[in-house]
């Protein structure tokens, strides 16, 4: 088995968190071979030489960001035919932990989320999104969901913390990600955009744009639908023109599971949408943040094997 073990996850927690569990958790033992994000070889060379000895087990240690960080590199290396041989499981000792939501009870230890049943995997869609960068299209991929606006301006202002947020990473963290919302919501200003989606073309002015696979974000936060893990389509969010006051209640309203309707929403369930706009914004992606002024989401179906308990 092949462990990729991100030490800088949680806000430098991490490490910590691991040693409390991997040995009750049976993940260190002879035959367990490490690699440490950053540390040692390139990603590029431990996931390519791990497929060239036949071994297509992975675990990932770490947060949202870093089962994002595999993904990418994974899909961009292996040949079609070993990408679906792949099997991905994961331990969550990160700071939000999306890809384990709903967490269960029973895969659930010292208040550590975990994904390892190997023998039932099941194959999950993969989003894709191409985006401008430097003069060149670049593709990125992503398991939970997208978002484009104040959860990614957020989401943002996490990655790149001031020193009160930098504090709170390392003592609460869910008290990290309800100061950077609270902080990053006052600081928001909506943005018109151009959207495409099934056909259809519109104006927006985007407060926020969620583009999921995965109800769950940003600790406590949950969008009130229910995307399917490989149904072909993403479950989309699009809120606008809300006012700062507003986007508190709505935040509210999403971290208690309450409806959202009111707060001049649309939803659609769509395998494509694209994003224009005349400035550059953040797009998020599992907790990771690129600028672009234009992205276009796809799905691609069923691509790669989750453990899912």
């Amino acid at each position: 088995m092949h462990i990729i073990l991100n030490q800088k996850s949680g806000g430098g927690t991490a490490l910590k968190k691991w040693e409390r569990v991997c040995k009750r958790l049976n993940l260190s033992n002879g035959s367990t071979v490490y690699h440490y994000v950053g540390v040692n070889v390139s990603e590029n060379e431990f996931v390519l030489d791990a497929l060239n000895r036949g071994n297509t087990d992975f675990v990932i240690a770490g947060g949202d960001g870093t089962v994002n960080h595999f993904l990418n590199h994974l899909i961009n290396r292996a040949e079609p035919e070993i990408l679906s041989k792949v099997i991905i499981g994961a331990v969550g000792i990160g700071s939000s932990n999306d890809f384990h939501k709903p967490f269960q009870s029973k895969n659930i230890l010292e208040r550590i989320p975990y994904k390892l049943n190997f023998k039932d995997a099941v194959y999950r869609d993969v989003g894709c999104f191409l985006f401008e960068e430097g003069g060149n299209l670049v593709k990125k991929y992503f398991l939970i969901n997208a978002s484009i606006g104040v959860v990614a301006e957020g989401n943002k202002f996490f990655n790149c913390p001031d020193s009160i947020l930098q504090f709170l990473k390392k003592c609460n963290i869910q008290s990290a990600i309800t100061y950077a919302a609270i902080k990053n919501v006052f600081s928001y200003k909506n943005f018109a955009a151009s959207i495409k989606i099934n056909n259809d073309s519109f104006e927006a002015n985007i407060s926020n744009l969620g583009i999921i696979k995965c109800s769950f974000f940003s600790g406590k936060l949950r969008y009130p639908s229910y995307p399917q893990l490989n149904n072909g389509l993403f479950d989309v969010h699009l809120y606008q023109s809300l006012s700062k006051s507003t986007l508190v209640n709505l935040f509210y309203s999403l971290s208690n599971g309450a409806s959202d309707n009111s707060f001049n929403k649309k939803f659609w369930r769509t395998d494509k949408i694209k994003i224009s706009s005349e400035n550059e914004f953040a797009v998020e992606f599992d907790g990771e943040i690129i600028s672009t002024k234009s992205v276009e989401f796809s799905v691609i179906p069923r691509l790669i094997k989750v453990c899912i308990n």
